[in-house]
């Protein structure tokens, strides 16, 4: 037989714990119960203080000292090596031995032992192991206090007429996987079929062995009560293979979570109709009165409190039916094995990530109640009391950060993940310590008095070493440095802000100033451009113009009807310069009101031509009109008389009246233009500087325009100001306009 079931509950002795003790003289077996504490028969030991204990793959022959040796009918006694008996990768195998306490005198089959008989001794082959199977008869040996044994389908003989089972004794005795005993010696007259072992109650009634046992081991004995009732236990179906032991069930629940799950608590049913799963469950934990911790209660509170609650949620009952099946076995969570470096790393990393193992293990932590159930699991007794204190001082955390007016990022993170530092600093893994000393030293606080927040909540925060405290100075730490780099981005915009408006308020200033000194400048212009004297030249020089434009068309009728008709040249001479009073009429008013600005060149006769090619034929059309005139009036004063002549001139009184007086620039004859070129040049400047001035204003207004493109049109307009105020040039001294 193997000793073991495929589902990896020991159903008998392991292998790799039997060990060979011998001593000066005697030889015999033992059983390792830890890595270092081992049980064996006081005989084999004699009265020696120590003896050399050898295991089965083990780490060589050892010393090992007696702890404890029993006395009278207790043939049994505990050894302690000083250095683990077997290597590093079996002893972290090595689960608690479990004990058992017979119940009744039913007969027991199936028992099974592993030891060093003389039986399996050669000179040539060396030592080897013997495991046998044999039947219990509690009825027998009853006044010896002994437990007898048949042993089945085996009966060695020696040669030399000794018993053949010399060297079995020290052999631990095993019924479905519990320790019940050690084997003592072999009774003679039974021809080697029989066998006695020390009865396991008699260890677990003898305190003294109890506390030995419990110092060395550091957990007391795991006792199970053992009676034929619980051997015809109904089997209970799960992932396609029956169990008849609780530690078979949480095998399968550990290898198949879901499905256990789903069978047992997904649909429940009602109390008083439950569904065929959990009725399946229910009547199958009925067969058992709580053997792992000898209390009859503890299954009923199973039942009544977790596994019937609605408030508790399925996978929780699974885990809660895990630990009362196995508390000493992996403690596993929705199908991951679940140790304090898993728990270390989902409070630190889980509270990051949106999904993944680590981040479902941190919010079924927060969510309650999973701390507590894995508490119940032997390499997890480090986490009991860890829920209340991690609910106390997250209560504490909540008052601490009311009390701060905390920013909207901190405030989330405190009212939700902040929870898993807490947590993490009271798990008892030096993991979560190192990485909070690892937090310490890459973060760097803003320092006191840069963010208010961050300073009032290390007030109240309180001892730095506190969980609250090592809190606040990592995960607050990290937010208020990013708030102390914010408060630093922000007075930086607000200092180069008000540096802007400030360079914009001097900017509108100056502009304010060149603009007023512009307005001042042009105001003077008009003053003297419109003083009673400049009206009255103005009024002078284009009666002068004017003047000698219509003596300068009276030669034009004796040009054309002189050397003809000098009676009718005379005649229409006196009405040509009725033609340039017709002109100078229209135009004096204008004049005056140009004032100084009218300036027809009436010192330079070389600008009474045209300057350009591009004004030929205008001034030849001009000629051409005065000489056409002439003509037709010297056609009807000699044809039809001196009547119509005289219509005839009127009518174009009046329209040289009309023409002068509307004063087409640019199209007028040259006699008649406002000779104010530089005055209309003033006044195009003028214009622009007050536009440029209004857009200027609005895009100081307008928030939206940036500061290079109100700096460009500032600079526009200065240099336009600054065009208009340089030195005012003379009237005169110009050359031809264009106006």
């Amino acid at each position: 037989m193997s000793g073991t079931l495929r589902a990896g509950r020991p159903v008998g002795p392991e292998h790799h714990r039997v060990a060979a003790v011998q001593i000066t003289g005697s030889r015999g077996s033992g059983y390792l119960l830890t890595p270092r504490l081992l049980l064996t028969a006081a005989h084999v030991v004699r009265d020696e203080p120590e003896a050399r204990v050898t295991v089965v793959g083990g780490t060589g022959s050892h010393s090992a000292r007696v702890v404890w040796r029993g006395e009278g009918t207790c043939d049994a006694a505990l050894l302690l090596s000083a250095q683990d008996l077997v290597r590093p990768e079996t002893a972290a195998r090595l689960s608690p031995v479990r004990w058992a306490r017979l119940m009744d005198d039913s007969p027991l089959g199936g028992c099974q032992a592993m030891g060093f008989p003389r039986a399996q001794h050669d000179r040539t082959r060396g030592v080897d192991i013997e495991h046998i199977e044999c039947a219990l008869r509690p009825g027998s040996g009853i006044v010896r206090n002994r437990y007898v044994l048949d042993v089945k389908d085996v009966s060695p003989e020696l040669a030399s007429g000794n018993s053949p089972w010399e060297g079995m004794s020290g052999a631990a005795l095993f019924a479905e996987g519990l320790l019940l005993g050690v084997v003592a010696e072999a009774p003679r007259n039974w021809r080697h079929q029989r066998l006695e072992a020390v009865k396991g109650r008699t260890l677990l009634d003898d305190v003294s062995f109890v506390d030995v046992f419990t110092r060395h081991a550091g957990i007391a004995p795991s006792v199970t009560e053992l009676s034929s009732a619980t051997r015809r236990r109904k089997p209970l179906a799960l992932a396609g293979a029956l169990h008849s032991a609780p530690r078979d069930l949480a095998a399968t629940i550990r290898a198949h979570w879901a499905t256990a799950r789903q069978q047992f608590f997904d649909r429940m049913g009602t109390p008083s109709e439950p569904t065929d799963g959990l009725r399946d469950l229910l009547a199958w934990l009925q067969q058992f009165d709580d053997p792992f911790t000898e209390d009859v209660e503890g299954r009923r509170e199973l039942i009544d409190r977790w596994l019937t609650n609605p408030e508790v949620t399925p996978d929780l009952k699974v885990l809660r039916l895990l630990c009362w099946l196995d508390p000493d076995g992996e403690a596993v969570w929705k199908g991951t094995r679940v140790t304090l470096e898993s728990l270390t790393t989902a409070c630190l990393q889980g509270r990051l990530d949106a999904d993944g193992p680590a981040a479902g293990v941190y919010r079924d932590l927060c969510a309650g109640g999973l701390l507590d159930a894995l508490a119940v699991f032997t390499e997890l007794r480090g986490l009991r009391g860890r829920q209340e204190a991690w609910d106390d001082v997250w209560e504490s955390w909540r008052q601490v950060a009311g009390s701060v007016d905390l920013p909207g990022p901190a405030r989330e993170w405190a009212d939700g993940d902040a929870r898993g530092v807490l947590l993490a600093t009271l798990l008892p893994d030096p993991r979560a310590g190192e990485w909070i000393r690892t937090a310490f030293g890459r973060l760097t606080p803003p320092a006191a008095g840069r963010v208010r927040w961050y300073d009032r909540l290390c007030e109240q925060g309180g001892d730095p070493d506190s969980p609250i405290g090592r809190l606040v100075r990592t995960d607050f730490a990290a937010y208020a440095a990013l708030d102390a780099e914010r408060l630093a981005q922000k007075a930086a915009d607000d200092a180069e802000r008000q540096a802007e408006l400030a360079a914009r308020t001097e900017e509108v200033r100056a502009l304010a100033a060149a603009h007023a000194e512009h307005e001042r400048q042009w105001a003077a212009y008009e003053v003297a451009r419109c003083t009673p004297a400049a009206r009255w030249g103005a009024a002078v020089r284009v009666t002068l113009w004017l003047g000698a434009w219509g003596v300068v068309m009276v030669p034009a009728a004796w040009l054309v009807w002189g050397w003809t008709w000098p009676s009718l040249a005379g005649t229409i001479s006196w009405h040509l310069p009725w033609l340039a009073l017709s002109a100078y009429v229209a135009r004096l008013p204008r004049a005056v009101r140009l004032g100084a600005a009218y300036r027809p060149p009436l010192r330079h006769p070389r600008r009474w031509l045209p300057a350009d090619r591009a004004s030929i034929p205008g001034s030849l059309q001009k000629a051409g009109f005065v000489f056409g005139a002439v003509l037709v009036a010297g056609v009807l004063l000699h044809d039809v008389g001196q009547i119509l002549t005289t219509v005839f001139f009127v009518c174009l009184y009046v329209a040289v009246y009309r023409y002068a007086d509307h004063g087409y620039q640019g199209r007028t004859p040259s006699a008649l233009r406002d000779w104010d070129d530089e005055h209309q040049a003033r006044l195009r400047a003028h214009m622009t500087v007050q536009k440029e001035a209004d857009a200027h204003r609005a895009t100081t207004r307008d928030c939206s325009v940036s500061a290079r493109e109100r700096a460009a049109a500032y600079q526009a307009l200065v240099k336009d100001i600054a065009t208009m105020a340089g030195p005012e040039r003379r009237p005169d001294s110009t050359d031809r306009g264009t106006g």
